[in-house]
């Protein structure tokens, strides 16, 4: 495909320079919760045979669409409050499920947390979907009765699945350790899940990154913010999605991040307080710093074009 072409979104679509030049540095600029709205890439959603476009969902959720075919990459649709989070027992909430999901031919998860692995039985169950992801994340879809027809283990050895446009290979990879040098709730998920249940039975899992191609071009998702560069060789994404929460616990990981994968496009994600209603205001979380994140993906030479994606908000790659 003429790639340079493709990625390009309508110049009235782009945040302008003054948009993008950093707010005062220091301690308020990392703690601040505020978005402004003229970061944000604007986009009505593309029409159904697009060749390839992607959909926000908060967190590290999204949707992938190539030529009317749909894959989601961890879902999290069902919020929680942090009281909810903190001393309950959580399941997906099938209410919102219903609203926000129209179509889902597939769901892939590249770890179990809850906060990535919550929603997809319930989606795969109202849709008929396949599901692809580590055994963790599928003992959990065991755990809500979705059949085995439905499921897809990837080990992360580099095998291709085919699913309609798209060719999804998962990599081998690890949580950010950002819990006082820890990665929260550590272990596995080894025999299948109920829920309702509290957010430590969502074990991390084995950790994964995902990739898919189609004929608009490649996608790769980081939904924890760390890397192992080594299984990752000879991979290259047009458009990465990147989970800025947690990269302070990764030395230097925006520009390793873009040297090993070197993308045209890069969508930050899992910035925003997954504990707020999905139709509440968006917030980013405490400490992120989205704009500090953004400022060091532009240090790093042959930068990539980035697009902050607002809540449910659409980009198309390749029409």
């Amino acid at each position: 495909m003429g790639r340079d072409q493709s990625l390009q979104a309508p110049p009235a679509q782009q945040p302008t320079a003054q948009a993008l030049r950093p707010p005062a540095s220091g301690l308020l600029q990392r703690l601040t919760t505020a978005v402004p709205e003229s970061l944000y890439h604007q986009q009505d959603r593309p029409p159904e045979q697009t060749r390839l476009a992607l959909q926000w969902l908060g967190t590290a959720g999204f949707r992938l669409l190539c030529q009317g075919h749909h894959l989601w990459f961890d879902p999290h649709l069902s919020r929680h409050s942090l009281s909810q989070l903190a001393l309950g027992r959580i399941a997906p909430d099938p209410l919102r499920i219903r609203a926000d999901v129209d179509r889902a031919d597939a769901i892939a998860v590249g770890h179990s947390h809850f906060d990535h692995a919550l929603d997809a039985p319930a989606i795969a169950k109202l849709h008929g979907s396949r599901v692809y992801g580590a055994s963790d994340t599928l003992n959990y879809c065991r755990g809500a009765g979705l059949e085995e027809s439905q499921l897809f283990e990837i080990q992360g050895d580099g095998r291709v699945y085919a699913e309609g446009p798209f060719q999804l290979t998962g990599y081998r990879s690890e949580h950010s350790p950002f819990l006082a040098g820890k990665v929260p709730f550590p272990g596995r998920i080894a025999k299948p899940l109920v829920a309702p249940a509290p957010i430590s039975a969502w074990r991390v899992g084995q950790v994964l990154t995902l990739h898919a191609q189609c004929c608009g071009g490649s996608v790769h998702h980081v939904g924890s913010a760390a890397l192992v560069e080594a299984e990752l060789r000879g991979v290259q994404a047009d458009v990465v999605l990147a989970c800025t929460i947690g990269r302070h616990a990764t030395p230097q990981f925006a520009r390793r991040l873009v040297e090993c994968l070197r993308p045209k496009v890069l969508i930050p994600c899992h910035w925003d307080q997954f504990w707020r209603p999905i139709d509440a205001p968006v917030k980013q979380i405490p400490g992120n710093d989205l704009q500090g994140f953004l400022n060091e993906v532009a240090a790093v030479p042959g930068a990539p074009e980035v697009r902050v994606l607002p809540m449910r908000g659409w980009t198309t790659i390749a029409a």
